[in-house]
């Protein structure tokens, strides 16, 4: 792959499974760093360990402003903010 995410950062919701794994394990592959959520922890786990390098999982549920608000924040913590939002 190119790389053309490289040095990306990329939030994406609902990612535990179908289109949204799809995607984060394509942002992954090239090269951005992708925050996924779900709200099952056994299953985000599971996303994380086959999206790979470059994957954080967060617990959250995406129609929770709560659970929202954590999670960016997370992100602005540790990234400085975000390239893209998937929802």
């Amino acid at each position: 792959m190119a790389n053309r995410l490289q040095n990306k950062i990329a939030v994406i919701t609902g990612a535990t499974s179908g289109i949204g794994l799809s995607t984060a394990k394509l942002f992954a592959a090239e090269g951005a760093r992708v925050y996924i959520t779900g709200r099952r922890k056994a299953a985000l786990d599971k996303a994380v360990a086959e999206i790979g390098q470059g994957a954080v999982g967060v617990q959250a549920d995406s129609s929770s402003n709560a659970d929202l608000d954590k999670l960016f924040a997370q992100v602005k913590a540790e990234q400085g903010g975000l390239n893209a939002l998937i929802v």
